[in-house]
């Protein structure tokens, strides 16, 4: 299983540094959606990485499958609270488990 990173090149810097092989620039919504698209068809990714500006700049049917997805599952890091919610239903969803449940 492969780890993808879709974003504006100021979020994707520090995963290429890395070392993670997939990622990918996005300067545009219809761009990040086209990546998107390739890598929910990709059998090797399981895990998609982006931030929160990338996500709203996606076309409301592609945003609805990204975060509909069980496999791969994407993973939207944000500085917002609203991201740890986010976070935490995509964990639900791929492992069956609420994580943050007390």
């Amino acid at each position: 299983m492969e780890l993808a990173v879709i974003g504006i090149p100021e979020f994707t810097l520090g995963f290429r540094i890395s070392g993670i092989r997939k990622v990918f620039d996005a300067e545009s919504g219809a761009e990040a959606a086209k990546i998107f698209r390739e890598m929910m068809q990709d059998a090797e990714v399981g895990i998609i990485i982006t931030d929160d500006k990338t996500i709203q700049s996606l076309d409301d049917r592609t945003r609805e499958d990204v975060e509909i997805s069980v496999r791969p599952v994407t993973v939207i890091v944000s500085a917002e609270s609203t991201a740890q919610e986010a976070l935490r239903k995509m964990i639900l969803k791929s492992i069956g488990v609420d994580l943050w449940k007390s």
